[in-house]
């Protein structure tokens, strides 16, 4: 099988994770208006990832046990910084910043991995992309908030997020089946914010529309999204994964314009389709690394 095609399926599964994170922020909208972030956070972790190991039927689950834990500290920082930032700053300017630092840190841990250098149409993919997200963030909304305890959570979640997606290779890279992995880190992220849910309010789940939306955050945003990304992250190396999910905010923008009412400018469709169009050449670098050299990350079969 030709190696350069062979990542075509990855990148589409990964694309369809990002579609699906990018529902998040809608379907928080639908919730009851006294809900918290933090707890819905945290029991989405705890829904989605309990489902995980149920699919996974128990088969591989927690494996290296160091890497486990880095990469389950990774998606509890994550949830935790990343609905904040939200909170302080916005979700416009929120998802501009860890995604702008994502990208940056995934390369930087990569590198002290002793992952090899991306190909050189990796940065080419990196600047349109990362043009892309700024102009539909920057130009496509009018009411952006700069708060710096917004901005510094904002960054820590990029961080946390190419941890933990580093982390979750290196399980793959172990032997551990890509749902096993993918229960391993969200289920203990959730389980390490459980005492979190003692100083929030956790009564809106037990109200009809609060259990949907929590139904949808935990079973469809995690559980099926994590089921492609777990089995995208098994064929492609962690930097390729963090980029082509900046896609993620202009699913966002789609929902909250058709379903929220809210308005994007003319420019931030612009800047939607900067990265739309950027994220064919990500998926060219890969099967470029592909081509050139070993699989680096855990290509064992999905399970």
């Amino acid at each position: 099988m030709d190696r350069s095609r062979s990542t075509v399926g990855p990148v589409l599964l990964i694309c369809a994770a990002a579609s699906l994170f990018g529902t998040v922020g809608t379907a928080l909208a639908k919730a009851p208006i006294d809900t918290s972030t933090q707890s819905a956070a945290t029991w989405r972790l705890l829904v989605g990832g309990a489902a995980l190991a149920v699919l996974a039927r128990g088969r591989g689950l927690i494996g290296e046990w160091k890497v486990a834990l880095w990469g389950a500290t990774g998606v509890a920082v994550y949830q935790s910084m990343f609905f904040a930032a939200t909170m302080s700053t916005g979700v416009a300017m929120a998802s501009l910043v860890t995604i702008g630092a994502s990208p940056v840190a995934s390369r930087a841990i990569g590198r002290t991995r002793g992952r090899p250098r991306p190909p050189r149409l990796w940065w080419v993919a990196t600047a349109v992309l990362g043009s892309g997200v700024t102009v539909l963030v920057v130009g496509g909304y009018s009411d952006l908030n700069v708060e710096p305890t917004g901005l510094i959570a904002a960054v820590t979640a990029g961080v946390a997020y190419a941890a933990y997606t580093e982390a979750g290779a290196e399980l793959l890279a172990t032997g551990v089946p890509p749902t096993a992995a993918m229960a391993t880190l969200f289920l203990g992220g959730g389980l390490l914010l459980v005492p979190t849910l003692f100083f929030v309010d956790n009564s809106w789940i037990l109200e009809g529309r609060g259990a949907i939306v929590l139904a949808y955050l935990g079973l469809v945003t995690l559980t099926v999204a994590y089921l492609a990304f777990g089995r995208g992250l098994a064929r492609l190396d962690p930097s390729a994964v963090v980029m082509l999910t900046i896609l993620e905010p202009v699913i966002a923008a789609l929902a909250s314009t058709w379903l929220l009412d809210q308005t994007l400018r003319p420019v931030g469709w612009l800047g939607a389709a900067l990265v739309v169009a950027g994220l064919p050449l990500v998926a060219l670098a890969e099967s470029h690394r592909h081509g050139s050299s070993p699989r680096n990350v855990g290509s064992r079969d999905p399970d």
